[in-house]
């Protein structure tokens, strides 16, 4: 198998088709057909509830026949080459993933192994990994392990935006705040990008980022509060088209380098050195309070106290101890230790470990 963990030099956008409409669960019998019609589905208990209603019936009056899997356990490389074989077994064509984050990265690194397409249907708005060309894999027992980096899309991503307003306040406000982090990444120790210096795919990925961070400041709040009435609303759909396929192409456009940093490498150090205690934090609230590590390192201190209060204003954790890490100086060393020894953080310079050092503990 090749390593999957390489870089490709290939940019690939996304998804082949993807639809983002009110009550779109009864088409998509007719959409999974355009790929096959034996499928895998890889799906939690609840967002299996939440769209076997409509979904179920419309597969069956396309001609689908299906093995569902409700998977409970992280996103590895042992459950993806478990799920391959059953696939296998089953002489599946598709592999469809349905849910959060976890399930779409495992439907992906699933469909890879077993050399098939894949389609997801997120069931949240809460990241891009429904469109991203990548998998965050996870050890079994739920450390991070490594990226891997696909050399094509997906074949399809569909998003009911009725199922995507009745999911928890948690995962929406988690996404936005993971969509505006890409923004404050991509400088990584600078305040500002100009295109005369800078890679034309980054600088891409970052007018991009700018465009959905303006976005978000301006209809996020709307749709948060649409989704605690269960409103599908234009907010709504505004904010879940920048979450998903905007943010997934900000991903893609820089080969899943690079548009992450350190609030990401916060991210996976948690998982990784702190597995018990975040176990139940999702992922852009653990980024969200890395920001205050990336915002201080960029040099823009004056954002930490707006980001402070919009994390208030959603009841999103905002320190380290809110996320259950206990901000000792042990940890707080552990993190910085993890952080240099990262892809993300290759300076010798005395003056800039100073600054990560005092950066970090802004999460405090």
């Amino acid at each position: 198998m090749a390593d999957l963990s390489a870089r490709d030099s290939a940019i690939k956008f996304g998804a082949g088709r993807y639809r983002q409409e009110r009550n779109l669960l009864p088409e998509l019998g007719e959409e999974i057909a355009r790929f096959g019609k034996r499928v895998l589905i890889i799906a939690g208990t609840r967002s299996w509830a939440a769209v076997e209603p409509k979904l179920a019936p419309s597969m069956k009056e396309a001609g689908i026949d299906w093995d569902l899997v409700i998977w409970k356990g992280a996103c590895s490389a042992q459950a993806a080459g478990e799920l391959a074989e059953r696939a296998h077994e089953f002489n599946a064509d598709e592999v469809i993933g349905i849910g959060g984050g976890k399930n779409m990265d495992l439907a992906k690194a699933t469909g890879e192994l077993a050399g098939m397409g894949v389609i997801n249907i997120p069931t949240s708005i809460s990241q891009c990994a429904p469109f991203a060309c990548t998998s965050v894999m996870y050890t079994p027992e739920g450390a991070k392990d490594v990226t891997w980096r696909y050399a094509h899309e997906i074949d399809a991503c569909y998003l009911d935006l009725d199922i995507v307003a009745k999911c928890p306040v948690r995962y929406a406000a988690a996404g936005i705040l993971d969509a505006m982090a890409k923004k404050i990444e991509i400088l990584n120790g600078r305040p500002s990008l100009d295109v005369t210096d800078t890679d034309i795919d980054l600088f891409t990925a970052y007018k991009f980022a700018e465009y959905t961070s303006d976005v978000l400041d301006r209809r996020a709040q709307e749709a948060i509060e649409a989704i605690r009435a269960g409103e599908a609303n234009k907010a709504l759909s505004d904010v879940a088209f920048i979450n998903v396929p905007v943010t997934g192409i900000i991903s893609n456009t820089t080969r899943g380098y690079n548009q992450t940093q350190l609030a990401h490498v916060f991210y996976d150090c948690t998982r990784t050195l702190f597995t018990r205690e975040v176990a139940d934090v999702v992922h852009g609230e653990i980024v969200a309070v890395g920001l205050f590590l990336q915002l201080h390192f960029n040099g823009l201190e004056h954002q930490e106290d707006e980001l402070r209060k919009l994390l208030a204003d959603w009841e999103m954790p905002r320190n380290l101890s809110d996320l259950g890490i206990e901000p000792t100086e042990e940890n707080l060393d552990a993190i910085e230790e993890y952080i240099v020894n990262s892809r993300h953080y290759n300076s010798t310079d005395p003056a800039d470990r100073a600054r990560l050092h005092e950066s970090i503990r802004q999460m405090i």
